[in-house]
């Protein structure tokens, strides 16, 4: 073999690698954090206002995972807590998990999640006599 042989057996190659990686990235499905994101884009500022609302507090959300379960232990010194919160899966949409908030007389709540496995952000939304909060954890499972 001489060297225009190699010469096209290398473009070929490198055409063939090319080909492969255009038809992976066409065939990847990308979702979106949400599909209302400049709306939510538009609320940001609300969310660091809640964010700042936690930092007022004496004790932040406190979580704990045991044996398939997630523990959320609310602050004692809020009451009547009422909220959304949201177990977020940044590699598929289809894995997320949206849970009302239920607290006990403890202000803590259990969820099921022996069925979840990988890196999850729990955001939590939260709120208690008329005061917005939000709680955002990273949590592997």
């Amino acid at each position: 073999m001489n060297w225009f042989h190699y010469i096209i057996i290398t473009l070929i190659a490198f055409v063939s690698m090319m080909g492969y990686f255009a038809v992976r990235s066409v065939n990847t499905p990308l979702d979106l954090v949400t599909e209302k994101y400049y709306e939510e884009e538009l609320k940001f500022q609300d969310k660091i206002d809640e964010k700042a609302n936690v930092t007022n507090l004496s004790q932040n959300v406190i979580t704990e995972t045991k044996e398939g379960v997630l523990n959320v232990f609310f602050p004692k010194e809020v009451a009547n807590i009422s909220g959304v919160m949201k177990l977020y899966y940044a590699a598929d949409k289809s894995k997320d998990k949206e849970i009302i908030i239920k607290p006990t007389s403890e202000n803590a709540q259990a969820i099921d999640i022996s069925a979840l496995h990988g890196a999850y952000t729990l955001q939590i939304n939260w709120e208690s006599s008329g005061t917005k909060f939000y709680t955002e954890k990273k949590i592997f499972l």
